[in-house]
């Protein structure tokens, strides 16, 4: 078959005419959000845009909904303190693939139990040394900061990993945060991948058995880990037990929206996003 062409075409090019534009300047820009996700993960992107994409910027940005940029870091399947701590030179390439001299307001690393391995500033140091960004948080940081802000000392955690990595965590926020763990528990699953296909009723399940278990009344639940899927079960999950629900995904999302300064829809998000300490 003979390939037509058209001949008019090179002088239509030459006709283009050439427009003016202008940059839009910082003030009219929205707020700059990346995320460093897990190549695992099967997630925390779409829960962090149920949790904030609806946002409006008030301070940057202001009635814009933010802007998300994503880049994923390579990292094991197979959750191992050693696995997890092996992210700390995998930085450098993740963040080499956000576009080039791009500003970033807020940019948050999405993996709980690495943040905890890799430490909170050294997470920090690593995305500042390699892009230009004013805040950096993670989920470790935010259900931190989330905790203080509504005042719990008794709390219920869940995870998905082995006991090691549950038991640091349990001690971190025993010894730096006062926090009390009245319950605690774990799927038992050491596979990322498997981790993102846990069906939410069982974590709805898991949440009855840890405010059953729990010796006094729980001020919250901290449901550890970026893969685990809450965001649809966090409300039913409050509104039968009567305290606030945090998982990974949430407390990230509103360390974020905090930071950046968005005004957040609460609906159905969780009692979380009705603080802002």
């Amino acid at each position: 078959m003979s390939q037509s062409t058209d001949k008019s075409l090179p002088s239509l090019v030459q006709k283009l005419a050439h427009l003016p534009f202008r940059k839009a300047s910082t003030d009219e820009t929205a707020a700059q959000l990346g995320l460093i996700t897990l190549e695992t993960d099967l997630t925390i992107e779409t829960e962090l845009r149920h949790f904030i994409g609806d946002s409006i910027g008030t301070k940057i940005g202001r009635g814009q909904k933010p802007t998300i940029l994503h880049s994923r870091i390579a990292c094991d399947d197979e959750v191992t303190s050693e696995n997890l701590t092996a992210m700390i030179d995998r930085f450098d390439e993740s963040l080499a693939l956000f576009p080039p001299g791009y500003r970033f307001d807020v940019v948050g690393y999405g993996c709980t139990s690495a943040s905890l391995l890799i430490g909170e500033k050294a997470v920090q140091n690593l995305i500042k040394s390699n892009i230009s960004v004013k805040h950096v948080t993670t989920p470790l940081t935010g259900v931190r900061r989330a905790l203080r802000a509504i005042r719990a000392k008794q709390i219920g955690y869940l995870a998905p990993y082995i006991s090691e990595i549950s038991s640091q965590m349990c001690a971190l926020l025993k010894d730096e945060d006062g926090l009390h763990i009245a319950a605690a528990a774990t799927f038992g699953e050491g596979r990322d991948s498997i981790v993102g296909c846990i069906h939410p009723e069982s974590i709805l399940d898991a949440i009855d058995a840890i405010v059953a278990q729990a010796s006094t009344r729980l001020d919250a639940i901290f449901i550890s880990c970026t893969s685990l899927k809450c965001a649809t079960i966090i409300h039913a999950a409050e509104a039968k037990h009567g305290i606030p629900i945090i998982s990974s995904n949430s407390a990230i999302a509103w360390d974020m929206a905090r930071l950046a300064s968005l005004d957040v829809p609460g609906a159905r998000k969780g009692r979380l996003f009705n603080q802002y300490g």
